[in-house]
C-alpha cells in the first residue's frame, strides 16, 4: 500500500511538473509574443521616425535653399544700390565738374549771368554770351584744360579760329 501511495505521489508530483512546465511554456510563449509585438511596434515606430526625419531633412534643405535664394535677392538688391549709389556720386562730381567750368568760362563773358551753355560733354562745351551791343554772339566751341585750369574760347583771339579749335575739339572731346 505503501509503494500505491509513493506512485500516486510520485505521479502527482510528476503530473505537477508537467503541470508548471507547461504553465511556464505557456508564460515564456505568452512573454516572446509579446516581446514580438514590442519589436514589430519599435520596427514601425523607427520606420515612422526614419520617415519624420526625410521630412525634416527635406524641409530644412528647402528652407536652406530659401534662404540662400533671399540672400542672392538681397545681395543683388544690395548690388544694385550700390551701384545707384555709385552712379548718383558720379553725376554729383560731373555736375559739380560742370559747373565749375562753367563758372570758368563765364570769368570769360562780357555779361556772365547772360551765358548759355550746350552740348557739354567731359571739360568741352558749346557757350553763348552777349556782347557789348547788347546781342547774343552765337555759339562758340570751348575746351577746358583742368591741368592748367584754364579755359580755351572759339575766336576769343586771333590763335582759337574756328579751324584751331575744330582741332583741338576732334583731339580732345568724347
Amino acid at each position: 500500500m505503501n509503494l500505491k501511495y509513493i506512485s500516486i505521489g510520485a505521479l502527482a508530483i510528476i503530473a505537477a511538473l508537467f503541470y508548471f512546465m507547461s504553465e511556464s511554456s505557456k508564460a515564456t510563449a505568452e512573454r516572446l509574443k509579446k516581446a514580438e509585438i514590442s519589436h514589430q511596434q519599435r520596427l514601425e515606430q523607427n520606420k515612422i521616425d526614419e520617415e519624420k526625419a526625410k521630412k525634416s531633412l527635406e524641409a530644412q534643405r528647402i528652407q536652406t535653399e530659401k534662404a540662400r535664394a533671399l540672400k542672392a535677392e538681397q545681395d543683388k538688391l544690395n548690388s544694385q544700390k550700390q551701384a545707384k549709389e555709385f552712379e548718383q556720386q558720379q553725376q554729383v562730381r560731373i555736375q559739380s565738374g560742370i559747373k565749375k567750368i562753367e563758372d570758368k568760362v563765364k570769368e570769360l563773358a562780357f555779361d556772365p549771368t547772360s551765358t548759355q551753355f550746350r552740348n557739354q560733354k567731359g571739360n568741352c562745351g558749346e557757350v553763348n554770351g552777349k556782347n557789348r551791343y547788347g546781342g547774343y554772339t552765337g555759339f562758340k566751341k570751348y575746351i577746358y584744360s583742368p591741368e592748367t585750369d584754364t579755359v580755351s574760347l572759339e575766336s576769343l583771339d586771333k590763335f582759337y579760329t574756328a579751324d584751331v579749335m575744330q582741332i583741338l575739339w576732334d583731339a580732345q572731346c568724347p
